[in-house]
């Protein structure tokens, strides 16, 4: 048995308001993981649950989309098994005291492959991610639809903390902007200046999906890549985004 609520969150986690379709579901000892990338290969993920209700097996999803519509229109408290055709996952079921659905599992060969994070993480700048700072980001993005890029770039507060600003449309030098900053810095080798660009839409809907989340972390590679992992309970997702070319 899973709550309803706890398997939404996972799925919403690689779904990423429907960026991500095709995955691979892997259960081991009771743990979920997900691998996945974003169809333009500028983000990998993984979204781990503990405490999953399925035996050791791996499937394919290939249409997280249908299976989302699935799920909502069961109850609070669902009951998760497979069907296997000799060794293979053929389907999902799930069913509450009302529904028994059957999802159709894809051959885990047909699902693209993520890649791997094959390279040594080192990071320059690392801070937290409260709740707040999630949605005020997400307002910030939200306010300006035409701004596909935020730039992020140091800055000194009023008090001279350093801080880590982040401004959406400020790749364009005459049009309308936000910034946003993030206190809190932990620092190491970080030059007195840097100027990095990200896609700003894909990292709204990374902030959105895990707005459910307890505790987030922001690390940065100043050679170009970011780092978000996101912690609730049994429920842990895990984002690498590497810089737009500009």
């Amino acid at each position: 048995m899973i709550n309803k609520t706890d398997l939404k969150s996972v799925i919403s986690k690689y779904h990423i308001g429907g960026l991500v379709e095709q995955v691979k579901w892997e259960i081991k000892d009771s743990n979920l993981a997900v691998k996945f990338m974003s169809p333009s290969k500028e983000m990998l993920g993984e979204v781990r649950c503990s405490k999953f209700p399925l035996d050791d097996c791996s499937f394919g999803i290939s249409n997280t989309t249908q299976l989302v519509k699935l799920i909502d229109i069961t109850k609070d408290v669902i009951q998760l098994n497979t069907v296997k055709v000799g060794k293979v996952c053929s389907k999902l079921l799930l069913a509450d005291n009302q529904f028994q659905l059957n999802y159709a599992l894809a051959d885990i060969l047909t699902i693209p492959k993520t890649g791997e994070t094959n390279f040594e993480e080192s990071y320059n700048i690392t801070t937290t991610l409260d709740s707040e700072a999630i949605g005020s980001i997400i307002k910030a993005q939200g306010a300006l639809t035409n701004s596909e890029t935020v730039v992020i770039q140091p800055s000194l507060s009023e008090d001279g903390e350093h801080e880590l600003e982040l401004t959406f449309g400020g790749d364009v030098e005459y049009a309308n902007k936000v910034s946003f900053y993030l206190p809190n810095l932990t620092q190491q080798n970080v030059p007195s200046q840097y100027k990095l660009h990200y896609n700003s839409e894909l990292i709204k809907e990374i902030l959105y999906c895990n707005k459910d989340m307890i505790s987030g972390t922001l690390s940065i590679n100043l050679e170009g890549l970011i780092k978000l992992e996101f912690q609730n309970g049994i429920i842990s997702s895990t984002y690498y985004l590497v810089q737009k070319e500009i």
